[in-house]
């Protein structure tokens, strides 16, 4: 590549940037028409989707400086939209929560932010709009790396399903000890949304990592206002990309799109990650029990999100 070609491409990219930041509205003094930036509304949303942040937690996932973090949770506390919690773990450290009254105004942020979408798609018939939705998942495949490779993530395809309970047999059983009955159970699961698929209500997706099988998840109808996630899976060679979040997220976006008012699901207490994973993304656990299941004694538990 020439070194006028490097400079037309960066060109090129700036142009975009100045087009999309001024359209949406970006550089507004106040995004959505309110008295917060763009970077004040994120930091908010980051607390209300992760029960343990920190300041430094969000400096680095958003790759803020924090000097400049510190500053917004300044203005937040100080408005009695965010509090300061000790962590249970270790009461040194000090978590962000919302306040009700933030989470009452991140609410009515996130409906005027969904409006401010809606007039920004609605010249678009519904075939530009999804060509503008892929244009805009394709720019995230390229460019969201860790250790250097690009994860995708698809809706299923042909095979996908053998492959989905052949990983959650051989990883639950390595990992864990469970028996065949998982694998059992796994196969029935996936057999009955096969069988009695719903498009329009029900989903799956798989994670790929350089063309590899990474992990996966489905959304699958529970009753007319319910849906239920179902066989979250990441590779445990392609764990700490954060692929489970993001299968999490793309899960919890269909939910939401689809007009179910809750997601729930079931894990169990020996699954610490995936437990952690949901408490970051939003769920609770509101019910846990004794039980044996799978060939050994677990204590299981309901987690559900409201939409």
């Amino acid at each position: 590549m020439t070194g006028n070609q490097t400079a037309d491409r960066i060109d090129q990219i700036r142009a975009f940037n100045r087009f999309y930041t001024r359209h949406i509205g970006i550089l507004d003094e106040g995004f959505l028409g309110q008295q917060y930036s763009l970077p004040e509304i994120r930091v908010l949303f980051e607390v209300a989707g992760d029960s343990s942040t920190t300041a430094t937690s969000l400096a680095d996932y958003l790759r803020m400086d924090p000097g400049y973090v510190s500053r917004i949770l300044a203005k937040l506390l100080d408005q009695g939209l965010l509090q300061r919690t000790p962590d249970p773990e270790d009461r040194r450290r000090k978590q962000l929560t919302l306040t009700p009254s933030g989470k009452t105004r991140l609410g009515t942020l996130d409906s005027l932010a969904r409006e401010n979408l809606q007039q920004l798609l609605k010249p678009l018939p519904p075939d530009q709009q999804d060509e503008l939705i892929s244009a805009m998942q394709r720019i995230r495949q390229l460019l969201e790396f860790d250790k250097q490779r690009a994860v995708l993530i698809r809706p299923l395809k042909l095979g996908d399903l053998g492959t989905i309970i052949n990983r959650h047999a051989v990883l639950y059983a390595d990992e864990y000890g469970w028996d065949q009955s998982f694998e059992r159970t796994v196969l029935e699961v996936l057999s009955a949304f096969a069988s009695h698929y719903d498009k329009q209500l029900e989903q799956g997706w798989v994670a790929e990592v350089g063309g590899q099988f990474a992990g996966s998840i489905f959304a699958v109808k529970e009753d007319d206002t319910t849906a239920r996630l179902r066989a979250l899976l990441v590779e445990p060679r392609f764990r700490g990309m954060l692929i489970g979040r993001q299968l999490i997220e793309q899960c919890v976006d269909f939910c939401r799109q689809s007009g179910y008012r809750k997601i729930t699901l079931w894990t169990c207490s020996d699954l610490t990650q995936a437990r952690k994973l949901y408490g970051k993304t939003g769920f609770s656990c509101t019910r846990a029990w004794q039980e044996k299941l799978f060939g050994t004694e677990l204590t299981s538990e309901c987690w559900d999100m409201d939409l």
